[in-house]
């Protein structure tokens, strides 16, 4: 397809972002339920028809952009042919976009002031829970919620927005901030790698903007740490609620893993 001549897909590593930030937490600080054996019955997924459309739209939306893009770039070359092509390309997509139901994908966030939303991550290994407030480490109180799944799974952006910016820190690792079309923030910890965008870039519900790893202070217990703020702000709430609804009528698929488990969450 000719629109993969224009696009560059690149990211970041947590090793390559590090620069010597210790990562290690004592191990007798790592909740149990991290370190319990992956449960059986994994990866559960969240509502597959409805991540699938979400994730479907995301692609097509990135697409149309790179096509965008390179059309303007081709202005006033000599390129009359490509430009042809990237215009048919271009409808095509439109109407590939016209057919993905919108609304009803948008019904499980309408209470959260959310148009369009997916579950952040694409596969778990463990169904999560309401870890909001437990204690940890130092005398801190968590404030998000722990999504554990295999090192390299995807992440998504979990409504339509823009790109903030990407951080390295010794407790979060490497970790993204995002903004909502709703106004709200969100702040995903403990990647492995992250999609290199640039502050105010265009993200889609669904689009992958990183994956799952064990930065920061979760060495050896792969995870998604997310936070949430409606208002936008750092006036953090509890995102169990949210996540609970992105997550669907509790789909769980049973299906083998390819390779070896990981065995400490």
């Amino acid at each position: 397809m000719l629109v993969a001549a224009f696009l560059v897909v690149s990211s970041i590593s947590a090793a390559t972002a590090w620069s010597g930030i210790a990562q290690a937490e004592d191990p007798a600080n790592i909740p149990h339920d991290f370190l319990a054996p992956v449960e059986r019955g994994a990866p559960f997924l969240p509502s597959p028809d409805h991540t699938s459309s979400v994730v479907h739209r995301a692609e097509l939306l990135t697409s149309l952009d790179t096509i965008i893009q390179a059309r303007i770039e081709l202005r006033g070359r000599n390129a009359a042919g490509t430009s042809r092509i990237l215009e048919s390309q271009e409808a095509s997509i439109i109407r590939d976009l016209e057919s993905v139901p919108v609304v009803a994908l948008a019904d499980a966030t309408e209470e959260f002031g959310i148009g369009l939303g997916v579950f952040p991550v694409a596969e778990l290994r463990k169904p999560f829970r309401n870890d909001w407030d437990d204690p940890r480490s130092g005398g801190r109180r968590h404030r998000g919620t722990d999504l554990l799944a295999q090192s390299g799974v995807a992440l998504l952006a979990i409504e339509d927005g823009v790109f903030e910016r990407s951080t390295v820190g010794s407790l979060g690792g490497l970790s993204v901030y995002l903004i909502g079309d709703s106004g709200a923030r969100y702040y995903y910890a403990h990647l492995d790698e992250v999609e290199i965008m640039t502050e105010g870039q265009p993200v889609y519900a669904g689009q992958r903007i990183g994956a799952v790893g064990d930065s920061g202070n979760a060495k050896g217990s792969p995870h998604l740490h997310i936070q949430w703020a409606p208002n936008g702000d750092s006036d953090w709430a509890n995102p169990f609620p949210l996540l609970d609804a992105l997550y669907g009528d509790g789909h769980v698929t049973v299906t083998p893993l390819e390779g070896p488990p990981n065995q400490q969450l």
